[in-house]
């Protein structure tokens, strides 16, 4: 009886792997690289009025707001640690838009501690990148927070 469980676990276990790849697979879908043509002129001026607000992307919460003029943000940066990027649990990164189009905008924080660059390629999604003082890269897309 013993070796007829034993063996009836062994099958089992050696099935498990075929039976893995028929579940459905959800890939981590990064911004396209390089980013995407800017879908808008972006020649013409632009007051960032669709860049308010709250966005997400996987562990990570933004927030733009408009104060004396300019367009602030913040990021608050949860979950999984991105040490090479200088990032650890509860990371906050304030900074300001530098230059906004009707779908691009570019961004800093600090002395170009964190600089970032994205296009919105639909109403609710910006792809981008930022890159920190030591030129490491992070990918985000973002959506519109519901």
């Amino acid at each position: 009886m013993r070796r007829a469980v034993l063996l009836a676990s062994c099958l089992l276990l050696l099935a498990l792997p075929a039976a893995a790849q028929d579940l459905p697979q959800f890939p981590k879908a990064g911004p396209p690289e390089p980013l995407p043509e800017a879908p808008c002129d972006t020649a013409l001026a632009n007051n960032g009025e669709w860049l308010l607000g709250r966005w997400v992307s996987p562990q990570s919460r933004w927030e733009f707001t408009r104060k004396d003029g300019a367009i602030l943000w913040s990021l608050d940066r949860k979950g999984s640690a991105a040490g090479d990027f200088g990032w650890y649990e509860s990371t906050r990164i304030d900074g300001r838009v530098d230059k906004v189009t009707g779908c691009t905008v570019a961004m800093t924080a600090g002395q170009g501690a964190f600089v970032f660059e994205g296009v919105l390629t639909d109403p609710g999604k910006l792809f981008g990148f930022a890159t920190n003082a030591k030129g490491a890269h992070v990918r985000f897309t973002l959506r519109r927070e519901r």
